[in-house]
């Protein structure tokens, strides 16, 4: 319930693209976003090492003055929201819609304590934010339905990592968190989508004690020029050479944009007189597999490496290396991967910045329909071995009476059916039989008592993710115990709203 961003790159990552790398062409081929978004990356890595009350900058000017010249009145932050709306319609006064970035260094500002809606559709969206003198701050979470399966709020500080998360619950109810930040501090706040979840969530991030100002992005936008400033040459396309003996010499401090595009590109770079060195790595878009940045002495000896996470943020390294020494780093790409990856080699090192949950409401969990999980083992229902079929449906049908019963009484309450297995097999494929277990006590429960289909979830657990109490099928020496492995045979009924229900439906 994760590390990226850097001083750079959270008011800098955002902000110096933004005042630096104005107008330069968008070099992602992940991403087809105008050429500005992928400026405001490297505006907000300068800017947040020299002023952390700048925000980072949006992306798509082009949008930016489609929304300005359709609604003139609105504010700077509004606009820029509106230029990025989801296709949700009709938003109330108070909230503006917006897509959010696919990656930390291409964060959207987050106007502080406005309603935000974000369509939650299968990815991670980053939007940043600046902090102001105070540190007492309130995260509102509303789903836009029951999507039974939490969507996840997450904050990051510049270095890329998760301070602290929260999410909605699955019954479509407000969630309400109370967060200390440091004042005047680049931050970037996430929404994560659950599997299976199609719809949208509205936000807010606002501080407790201050009022702020959503139209004061103008101001916000001049500090991130001087920023940019502070750091002249902005970010640096470089092709990198094919090889070791070609690479491409780039200077400590500077940060450099490596086109990711199937092949190992090099880079060669020389230390000063100190040892301490950071190595900043920013993903322009999700690539899920990672990135690998990998650096190399003069001998062609591998000395240090590592990777981008596969969720958009920055990944933020320290090692060591000789003075006044020739280095060479190597951008390599895994399977999949097509796009950008932004890194520098600094002797800076980026501020930590933390935050604190200052007040967790108890988990609003309403009265459950199942007090305890109901286990439906062999004993109940049996199946054809190795199979999802019932041996006599008229005796599953007549087991499940009971269960209808109290599923019908309660349509408002989502039920997860878990399948668990013995320990005869392999678990993945002893996953699967136990999920096409569940799926057929469910098709059983709709088709026989009109249970209805998206009230019913389904997982199959197999015998290692299995969190209920089991029958020990093997003994000390590891023989199988028939007996025993009856009661493994199963199909848990519980609510989706029991805690071990959310446990598993979030795993």
């Amino acid at each position: 319930m994760k590390k990226i961003l850097a001083g750079c790159l959270a008011a800098a990552l955002v902000l110096q693209l933004a005042a630096c790398g104005k107008g330069q062409p968008a070099q992602s081929a992940a991403d087809s976003k105008p050429a500005s978004s992928a400026s405001s990356a490297s505006s907000a890595v300068s800017e947040a090492e020299s002023k952390p009350e700048s925000q980072p900058a949006s992306s798509a000017a082009s949008e930016e003055e489609k929304a300005a010249s359709s609604q003139p009145e609105q504010d700077e932050a509004s606009s820029e929201a509106s230029s990025e709306a989801s296709s949700v319609q009709s938003l109330p006064a108070d909230t503006v819609a917006m897509k959010g970035g696919p990656a930390q260094v291409d964060a959207m500002v987050l106007p502080l304590g406005k309603k935000v809606q974000v369509e939650v559709n299968g990815s991670r969206r980053w939007f940043a934010f600046t902090t102001g003198s105070a540190a007492d701050y309130e995260v509102w979470l509303a789903p836009g339905g029951q999507y039974y399966r939490t969507i996840g709020f997450g904050i990051y500080n510049r270095r890329g990592e998760l301070v602290w998360e929260s999410n909605t619950n699955g019954d479509g109810s407000v969630t309400v968190r109370q967060v200390q930040l440091s004042p005047d501090t680049p931050y970037f706040a996430t929404v994560a989508q659950s599997e299976g979840n199609h719809g949208a969530l509205t936000f807010r991030l606002s501080s407790l004690t201050e009022t702020e100002d959503a139209s004061s992005g103008a101001s916000s936008e001049e500090t991130a020029g001087s920023a940019a400033q502070s750091q002249a040459e902005g970010i640096l396309d470089l092709e990198g050479g094919s090889a070791q003996g070609g690479a491409t010499a780039f200077q400590l401090e500077q940060m450099v944009r490596a086109k990711v595009n199937g092949s190992r590109k090099w880079y060669s770079f020389a230390t000063g007189d100190g040892t301490d060195y950071e190595i900043l790595l920013a993903p322009e878009g999700q690539y899920y597999r990672t990135i690998g940045f990998s650096l190399y002495n003069e001998l062609g000896e591998q000395v240090w490496e590592s990777g981008t996470n596969g969720d958009g943020s920055v990944t933020i390294r320290q090692i060591q290396l000789s003075p006044n020494t020739t280095y060479y780093g190597v951008v390599s790409q895994k399977a999949g991967n097509d796009g950008n990856l932004i890194f520098r080699v600094s002797a800076h090192f980026t501020p930590q910045d933390t935050a604190t949950e200052v007040e967790r409401e108890p988990e609003t969990v309403s009265e459950l329909i199942f007090e305890e999980p109901f286990s439906l083992d062999e004993t109940q229902i049996m199946f054809v071995s190795n199979k999802a079929i019932f041996v006599d449906e008229e005796a599953a049908k007549a087991a499940l009476a009971p269960v209808a019963e109290v599923i019908l009484a309660h349509p408002d309450h989502p039920v997860l059916l878990a399948g668990t297995t013995a320990t005869d097999g392999q678990q993945e494929s002893c996953v699967r039989l136990s999920s096409q277990r569940a799926e057929a006590v469910k098709n059983l429960l709709v088709s026989a008592y009109g249970v209805p289909e998206d009230q019913l979830l389904t997982v199959g657990l197999g015998y290692a993710a299995d969190p209920f109490p089991r029958g020990q099928d093997r003994d000390s020496s590891g023989n199988f115990v028939e007996s025993e492995a009856v009661k493994n045979r199963r199909v848990v009924v519980l609510d989706a709203n029991d805690p071990t229900a959310q446990e598993i439906l979030n795993a």
